[in-house]
């Protein structure tokens, strides 16, 4: 009962955390653009191409449905990239009839609209509706389980977003930084969804130990690929916005990695810890190195599959920059010699290599736990 309430205490307070935390979202898209109205295109005007014929624009007709100048249609101008037939003006438009937009509008001083531009198709409603399926299937499919998952996710969200994102921008080291919240993210995500025991205790080591090992794997690595994972003009932008000349890029492609990595390496780890705990609580009598044996062998059994799921993650993600990389007829080893691809390679390979780590390190804590029968519960109190 005790165990209980306090593990009650500990969902309640991750979630009131998670809810302060979230009062920084609030007006964001008003504070990034003051001047921002939504409006929905009701119909095409007229358009024509630029004298190169390197883009064209037509007009459209916007009805604006918030702000101060709510239910007034304007005409406003459409971009849209790309080589357009002159008869056909509606092909290819950034926005169409029907679509709902961001307005951006530049009033006078009688407060008249001067002039207005659409500046974004508006995609955070669908995007919404996308977050609440996965809420609902995931509350119907995991239950008590699955909400505590929800709250994990949102305490992760929010602390990338909001603590090391900005961090990192204000100078923060980057390896520090990410060290710091994968610890943090670690021990609050395994702790809520599967409470204060054994299992979780031996995860969260077998976890960090896998990152650790990724991390230093990928610092050694880069001493000698010297790979910075950016473009000159991501590079470019990166220095610009932080106004930090000596902006730690090697820093990022680390905190890149064990970040990458967190995920995969934390699902690893407490499978393998539940595993051995049904092991040992179907045969008490089993012995340390058989405990060992047994979790070893399931991880075996995960690994293939995981490390796949990694590496495919990074693949998708870089699956433009191969197909643009690859259309120039390069050969292997001038492709993976680019600094983007060989970067990619190295998130990928240190990532599944901490994975990797993360089987033995769990098993052989988790073992440990049971060997000397430590109480958990009461050495977290």
């Amino acid at each position: 009962m005790v165990n209980n309430y306090k593990n009650k205490n500990f969902v309640i307070g991750v979630i009131v955390l998670v809810a302060l935390m979230s009062l920084f979202f609030y007006n964001t898209l008003k504070k990034s653009y003051p001047n921002a109205v939504q409006g929905v295109v009701l119909s095409y005007s007229h358009g024509k191409e630029n004298n190169n014929k390197s883009y064209k624009y037509n007009y459209v007709d916007v009805k604006i449905t918030s702000g101060s100048h709510k239910d007034k249609k304007i005409s406003v101008q459409n971009f849209s990239s790309g080589h357009i037939k002159s008869e056909d003006v509606n092909t290819g438009n950034f926005a169409e009839p029907g679509d709902e937009v961001l307005l951006n509008l530049k009033e006078d001083s009688k407060g008249n609209i001067e002039s207005a531009y659409i500046f974004e198709i508006v995609r955070y409603k669908h995007i919404y509706k996308l977050v609440s399926l996965f809420v609902i299937i995931l509350l119907l499919i995991g239950g008590l389980k699955g909400l505590k998952s929800i709250v994990a996710l949102i305490f992760t969200g929010v602390i990338v977003i909001k603590v090391m994102i900005p961090l990192i921008l204000i100078g923060v080291d980057p390896i520090k930084l990410s060290i710091a919240i994968c610890i943090l993210v670690t021990i609050v995500n395994l702790i809520l969804i599967s409470g204060k025991n054994k299992k979780t205790f031996a995860a969260i080591i077998g976890t960090l130990g896998g990152l650790f090992i990724s991390g230093a794997i990928a610092i050694f690595s880069n001493s000698v690929i010297k790979v910075k994972g950016l473009t000159d003009e991501e590079i470019k932008f990166l220095t610009y916005v932080s106004r930090n000349p000596n902006f730690n890029f090697g820093g990022l492609l680390f905190a890149g990695i064990i970040m990458g990595a967190l995920g995969a390496v934390m699902d690893v780890s407490i499978s393998i810890a539940s595993s051995m705990k049904e092991i040992k609580e179907a045969n008490p009598e089993i012995g340390t190195r058989e405990l060992i044996k047994s979790g070893m062998t399931i991880g075996q059994d995960i690994i293939g599959s995981m490390s796949n799921t990694l590496i495919l993650a990074y693949v998708g993600g870089a699956m433009y920059l191969m197909i643009m990389i690859s259309s120039n007829g390069m050969d292997f080893c001038r492709t993976i010699n680019q600094d983007i691809i060989a970067s990619e390679i190295l998130r990928a390979l240190a990532g599944s290599i901490g994975l990797i780590f993360s089987v033995p390190l769990t098993a052989i804590v988790y073992a440990l736990f049971e060997k000397f029968n430590i109480d958990i519960e009461s050495f977290v109190k």
